[in-house]
């Protein structure tokens, strides 16, 4: 039997290759950073791999960032067997990776990822192993807010719509 990082780290990848200012500790909305897609499309995609089933539960978004679109290919949780659960986020190329990404959940405490790996032209992922309570939070939520770190000190900021979170994650 893999390890679940393996197990997940192969998963994620498969599934990649088919398919400011902190004030307060609250991420900052940036106004001119819009979603081009105001269509929240949360899916589910599950597969079995030896005799463990892994779901992944994520959101992809295109954003408008000046003269320039970034693709942020994921976010979302990935969940081995209905147990092991974690957080997902795929950075945008273009980011320092020593300096992690934030996220912030409606007005919940801003929370920090390091990166855990990076693919070629998919950008890194910060992987966070997460509970019941992190799941709840994302179910009742309106929206997740994450930053990055662009390669000349400037915030990237991003929003994702928590809606159709639930309907996917308990399909």
């Amino acid at each position: 039997m893999l390890s679940f990082s393996k197990n997940i780290f192969l998963f994620l990848f498969l599934l990649i290759l088919i398919n400011p200012v902190i004030a307060d500790n609250h991420i900052a909305e940036v106004p001119a950073q819009k979603p081009l897609e105001n269509t929240p499309n949360w899916a589910k995609i599950c597969e079995t791999i030896d005799e463990n089933k892994i779901c992944q539960i994520s959101f992809g978004q295109l954003m408008n960032n000046g003269d320039q679109k970034i693709w942020f290919s994921r976010v979302g949780v990935v969940e081995l067997n209905e147990g092991d659960k974690k957080l997902f986020i795929h950075a945008p190329l273009g980011v320092k990776i020593q300096s992690g990404v934030l996220y912030q959940i409606d007005d919940n405490q801003t929370n920090s990822m390091q990166y855990h790996a990076c693919f070629n032209v998919q950008g890194c992922q910060a992987l966070l192993e997460v509970n019941d309570t992190m799941i709840q939070q994302l179910k009742d939520g309106k929206f997740i807010k994450m930053r990055f770190i662009s390669l000349n000190g400037q915030s990237i900021d991003a929003t994702v719509p928590l809606a159709g979170f639930t309907k996917a994650y308990n399909k």
